[in-house]
C-alpha cells in the first residue's frame, strides 16, 4: 500500500469525524463537538502551512527557522483567541490532536502489518 499526501488527509477527515461522533454520543456535548471542530481547523491550518514550508524547503534546499517560527506563532495565537472567546477545552485537545493520532495510527497499522510500507 501506498501512502500518498491525499490518502493522509482523507484519513484526517475520517479519524475526526469518528472522533466527534464519540465525542457527541458519549458526553452529549455540544460544545465539546463545536470545540472539536475549531481544534481541527486549526490543525488543517498547521497541516497545510506545514506542506507549504516543506515544498519550499525542497525547492530551496535548506531549512527555515523563521517559517516554523511563524508557524508556531499563528498556531499558538489561534489557540489563545480560541481559548479566550470560550471554546470547549476538551473539545479543542481533541480537534487538535485529530493529526498526531492519525499519523500514529497508520504507523501502528502498518508496523502490525504484513505488507511493506511505501512512501
Amino acid at each position: 500500500m501506498k501512502i500518498t499526501i491525499k490518502k493522509l488527509e482523507f484519513i484526517f477527515v475520517i479519524v475526526y469525524f469518528l472522533a466527534t461522533l464519540l465525542c457527541y454520543l458519549f458526553l452529549r456535548n455540544l460544545p465539546c463537538v463545536v470545540g472539536s471542530l475549531a481544534g481541527f481547523s486549526v490543525s488543517i491550518v498547521d497541516w497545510f502551512l506545514l506542506k507549504l514550508m516543506a515544498k519550499k524547503w525542497i525547492k530551496r534546499g535548506k531549512y527555515s527557522m523563521i517559517d516554523t517560527a511563524v508557524r508556531f506563532i499563528i498556531v499558538g495565537i489561534s489557540i489563545y483567541i480560541l481559548l479566550n472567546i470560550g471554546v470547549n477545552t476538551l473539545g479543542l485537545i481533541l480537534g487538535i490532536s485529530i493529526i498526531p493520532f492519525s499519523l500514529m495510527m497508520i504507523a501502528i497499522f502498518f508496523v502490525l502489518s504484513k505488507r511493506k510500507m511505501e512512501v
